[in-house]
């Protein structure tokens, strides 16, 4: 513990002195003593010294001594003895509310006691303090550091810290797409998130440790390090503090673990990179168009000898996410190589944030169903649940054998290009359905593919384009989810009564049964084509641009 003005008081060289305000401070630190000698001498003052006056200096202020009071505070000072015989025989009631206020603890000090005294001895007490706080701090240090030279990882790193503190720890590093907490309870995580990341909390900086904080908030309270801020943003280290606040030894502990486990997580990012790159490597040699089937063949068969799980058939996914930071595009590089991986998917990262998946082909994988739809959406939710991205786009191709994973590739990035055409975001589009664009994409036909448009959906877009609405879209969504106003209101984040009055102005504008089969058929077709058509403008417009 560090030496405090309760600990003074409890000096053999300190008998007849006697607390005569603020209370409540004396376990206020102290780590020096100086004199004051004269009235402005807080200026000079460096935080955490006990100050003796003979209440000369204060004579001057001794209406304002209130405001002596509050200096001293904002200085961190641990507290005032004063002697009140020969100058002053009592002190001001206004400076005395003031120091109960602030918990500021004032000692009358007996007259007959020479400040050598009292200085020697407490100078003492804090040296031999301070040098059994090195040593347990030494030995604190040291224990983390036999752990790291041994290989100890950080699940290794975390336990020891857990161990020391007896509390619940807590590693959060969304860069590395890691989240850590002993005890394991994923309802407290959560809640230790919210709690770091919430701008209306306030965060209490920790006298004598510097970088450690406290948050507390309804019921919780935790004590925390951040990482480098810089390349590791809403990256922590810290302890649930249970029934008592963590006291020096388990900062102590908490410091040191920082600095311990930030070198693990150098270490890892080191070994996953060079991991990656190979990944990466295999996977591009897999897809690359150029490769002669024997060089691919040969390939395949170095995967498997060297305990690559490999399958006969894949899906191949491309998906780009748009707008992303460093920070943003290392969470979801992490999150992407971690995840599917358990799965057998091999993932590569490739340029501008595009994200290449090949996904097994199983029986159990249920891709006859909805092309493999499913399967990415799954993906793209884990990895939003740790980092919230702004939007995205994907392609998928269909189902090939091994040995066609670049067929594959080119049928994924076709989708894909397609999806960013169509000017809708978080939209995934498969090859199979691009086959209809290739079809009806020739020059000859163009004009009778616009008065089609025209007459199943001009209504509509006319009224879009007077009342900025979103009929179109809204008729797109409603015939995708089969006539539900449910699933259409959760697909365009309305309410559903806003999709069943838009549906109300379709039928009034149309004068059609749009759910009608032969109808749906014929609409569904124009909205296909109408894509088509905005993708062919916006094409138009770049070349013009």
């Amino acid at each position: 513990m560090w030496f405090t003005v309760e600990d003074v008081l409890g000096m053999d060289v300190m008998q007849g002195s006697d607390v005569i305000a603020g209370r409540d401070g004396l376990g206020r630190n102290i780590k020096s003593v100086t004199v004051l000698d004269a009235p402005d001498a807080s200026l000079w003052l460096q935080g955490n010294e006990l100050a003796l006056t003979s209440t000369f200096p204060l004579i001057k202020r001794r209406s304002g001594l209130q405001t002596l009071v509050e200096e001293l505070v904002a200085r961190n000072v641990a507290g005032l003895g004063v002697k009140l015989h020969r100058y002053m025989t009592a002190l001001p009631p206004a400076m005395i509310a003031k120091a109960d206020e602030l918990a500021f603890p004032i000692i009358r000090v007996p007259d007959h006691i020479a400040w050598i005294q009292i200085i020697s001895p407490i100078l003492a007490l804090v040296l031999d303090n301070d040098v059994q706080h090195l040593i347990r701090s030494e030995e604190i240090r040291n224990q983390f550091t036999r752990q790291l030279f041994s290989g100890a990882g950080l699940e290794r790193l975390m336990a020891l810290l857990r161990s020391l503190l007896n509390m619940p720890v807590f590693l959060i590093s969304p860069g590395d797409a890691h989240t850590l907490l002993l005890p394991q309870d994923t309802t407290s995580a959560d809640k230790v998130q919210q709690l770091l990341r919430s701008a209306a909390v306030p965060a209490e900086h920790l006298a004598n440790y510097p970088g450690v904080m406290r948050k507390r908030d309804d019921g919780l309270s935790v004590v925390y390090m951040g990482f480098d801020q810089g390349t590791n943003p809403h990256a922590y280290i810290g302890a649930m503090e249970t029934e008592e606040q963590a006291d020096p030894t388990a900062l102590q502990c908490l410091v040191h673990a920082r600095d311990a486990i930030s070198m693990s997580l150098l270490q890892r990012r080191a070994s996953i990179s060079i991991a990656r790159e190979k990944n990466n490597e295999f996977v591009q040699t897999l897809v690359d168009a150029n490769l002669s089937a024997a060089a691919r063949k040969a390939h395949i068969t170095r995967g498997r000898e060297k305990g690559v799980p490999l399958h006969d058939r894949y899906l191949a996914a491309v998906i780009k996410f748009h707008n992303l930071d460093e920070h943003a595009l290392r969470a979801a590089t992490s999150l992407f190589h971690d995840k599917p991986n358990i799965e057998d998917v091999l993932v590569s990262s490739m340029d501008g944030a595009r994200f290449l998946l090949l996904i097994p082909d199983t029986d159990a994988a249920g891709f006859q169903i909805d092309g493999g739809v499913a399967c990415i959406e799954r993906y793209i939710a884990q990895v939003s649940e740790v980092q919230a991205f702004p939007d995205w786009n994907a392609g998928i191709s269909q189902p090939n054998a091994i040995i066609h994973l670049d067929r594959a590739f080119e049928q994924a990035e076709y989708a894909l290009n397609h999806s960013l055409k169509s000017g809708r975001k978080c939209q995934i589009k498969l090859h199979d359905e691009t086959g209809l664009y290739r079809l009806l994409s020739h020059p000859s036909i163009q004009n009778d593919v616009g008065r089609f448009v025209e007459e199943w959906l001009g209504p509509l877009m006319a009224y879009d384009r007077r009342r900025n609405a979103r009929l179109v879209a809204t008729l797109r969504a409603f015939l995708d989810r089969n006539g539900s106003y449910r699933e259409t209101a959760r697909a365009l984040h309305i309410h559903h009564n806003t999709v069943r009055y838009r549906i109300s102005q379709i039928y009034a504008l149309t004068r059609r049964e749009i759910l009608n089969s032969q109808l749906r058929l014929q609409y569904q077709l124009a909205l296909v084509l109408h894509d088509m058509t905005r993708e062919r403008e916006s094409e138009a417009e770049g070349r013009r641009l």
